[in-house]
């Protein structure tokens, strides 16, 4: 047996394992020598010696060297060394990275190796292959209660109706915008992306969203029973002014029976203006809704099933039937049970102003993706640039 020295400890097992920071944010590798890095590579997932694995390794370096060029160094002035493109083989990331005392070369191919440990996660999450029918199943629970009115507006339409000013999807999002997303999250893993498909209500008032929610809860739309507790925001509605208000309701209320000035001050009572929790830290201090993340049981058929039904329409059409029922492929396709699993999605739901302040004001989509983009620089490029960590 090699007398091996197991002090010090590596980094990995200080600041990530013991430590509970997240891998991409190490500053350096530890695998100098070719065998250790092909080891890593195994370990990892990926044996370089197996042709499809090999061919996803240089995909996904590749797409790591165009999104750094391309998304996070634009208009920044600096270029990756020509080196890196010139590079055969991605596993000599792995040794550069490890080079003491650490050079630019290391320090790139720390950015790249980043950037790549991403990609692995996103092209690896298995919901990623169904999300076209998730996405489906999970619109179809709200979209047959949604109607559209003339001037663009909408209406929650079931045992009563609630009007709406807007309502936006938000579908599944592209390769660039979920690298952005998990490059700035601490845990920096695919599966906990909750936003992937997400859908926004806008009302006239505070009492508006209220009625939106009440509706989505009352037709079983959204369930409260599969709501994930720590990702509720609200930054709208003051609870206890709430509470009070509704202690003094008359028995049969209706919001009808209300004038447009009584309801302006309802709203404006249980508004929340103090004791806000914490956001987002892209989103801006003005951001107002409330959000909560839903989860949805996806019911999807066996892929064994499709294969085994376009197996028998084949034997069918060349005329040998019998030979489908020899090997009981009517009796398979019976016999595939079906996929489900619980999937997560965003709802928002906000009123006026606040919708307003999203599209335009400081609190706006492109304001947040800005935000986001220039951390997520920082991240990667930590050593390389100047405004970035070391």
């Amino acid at each position: 047996m090699l007398n091996h020295a197991l002090f010090p400890l590596p980094t990995e097992v200080t600041r990530v394992i013991l430590g509970g920071a997240s891998f991409i944010d190490q500053r350096r590798m530890n695998l100098p020598a070719v065998e250790q890095a092909r080891e890593f590579a195994l370990g990892y997932g990926y044996d370089p010696d197996v042709p499809h694995h090999r061919d996803h390794l240089v995909q996904v370096f590749e797409d790591a060297l165009a999104f750094v060029e391309e998304v996070i160094l634009e208009g920044s002035g600096v270029d990756i060394p020509s080196e890196f493109f010139e590079l055969q083989n991605p596993l000599d990331l792995l040794t550069w990275a490890s080079q003491r005392p650490q050079d630019d070369r290391a320090r790139w191919s720390c950015a790249l190796l980043r950037v790549m440990h991403t990609l692995f996660h996103v092209d690896n999450n298995v919901y990623l292959r169904f999300m076209p029918d998730i996405q489906q199943q999970i619109f179809d629970r709200y979209e047959r209660f949604l109607v559209p009115l003339e001037g663009g507006r909408w209406a929650l339409r079931g045992r009563y109706e609630v009007p709406l000013l807007a309502i936006k999807r938000k579908e599944s999002k592209d390769r660039v915008s979920m690298l952005l997303k998990l490059l700035h999250k601490p845990d920096n893993v695919a599966e906990t992306i909750y936003d992937q498909i997400g859908l926004r209500f806008v009302a006239e008032d505070l009492l508006g969203v209220l009625m939106v929610l009440r509706f989505l809860l009352d037709h079983h739309i959204v369930m409260a029973a599969h709501l994930k507790s720590t990702r509720t925001r609200n930054l709208m509605v003051d609870l206890e002014a709430l509470e009070e208000w509704s202690s003094e309701l008359p028995e049969g209320f209706c919001l009808s029976d209300l004038s447009p000035e009584e309801r302006k001050r309802v709203s404006e009572r249980l508004t929340l203006v103090s004791g806000r929790p914490e956001v987002n830290p892209f989103s801006s201090s003005s951001y107002s809704a409330v959000q909560f993340t839903a989860r949805s049981l996806i019911r999807l058929p066996n892929p064994a099933e499709s294969v085994l039904k376009n197996v028998q329409k084949r034997l069918n059409r060349m005329g040998k039937g019998d030979l489908s029922d020899l090997l009981r492929i009517p009796e398979l396709i019976q016999e595939q049970e079906e996929f489900t699993f619980f999937f997560a999605h965003e709802v928002q739901v906000m009123e006026r102003s606040g919708f307003e302040s999203a599209v335009s004001g400081p609190s706006s989509h492109t304001q947040y993706k800005h935000r986001q983009r220039e951390a997520v620089k920082k991240r990667i490029l930590q050593g390389i640039t100047q405004e970035a960590p070391c």
